[in-house]
């Protein structure tokens, strides 16, 4: 005699972002427990120049970006956090622009040069906890 599964029984079941957030709040996880990627903007500025009349150069924006340990268990969550790094290394290199350290037509190679530092330690963190 042929036996059936009723179809739901077959289905997946996965976690509400709601109740993922809700959970953190009950466990009392605080902003400050959270993990962070930095996020840096390097550029060039005429700071000045040495005693030999050579011009000193240096300037730098920087961000952190606090994300939840959940956002690493799926692909959907990794590219949130990929997307987020993005926008804040745009706004970044944007505001150097405005202080005339990177110019416009230079954003997308300061925005790249931003997110290769923070690639890897989301590639460190996502190392990490499927190891552990």
């Amino acid at each position: 005699m042929p036996t059936s599964i009723p179809l739901n029984a077959a289905r997946s079941r996965s976690i509400s972002p709601v109740v993922v957030v809700c959970a953190l709040v009950a466990t009392g996880v605080q902003a400050a427990e959270l993990p962070e990627v930095t996020v840096t903007a390097p550029s060039v500025k005429s700071m000045g120049r040495d005693a030999t009349g050579v011009p000193l150069r240096q300037a730098s924006a920087t961000a952190r970006i606090r994300y939840s340990p959940i956002m690493l268990t799926t692909y959907s969550g990794r590219a949130l956090l990929q997307d987020k790094v993005t926008e804040v290394a745009r706004g970044l290199c944007r505001q150097l622009d405005t202080v005339g350290v990177v110019p416009t037509d230079d954003e997308s190679a300061c925005v790249q040069r931003a997110m290769k530092g923070a690639k890897m330690q989301i590639a460190a963190a996502i190392a990490r906890h499927e190891a552990g």
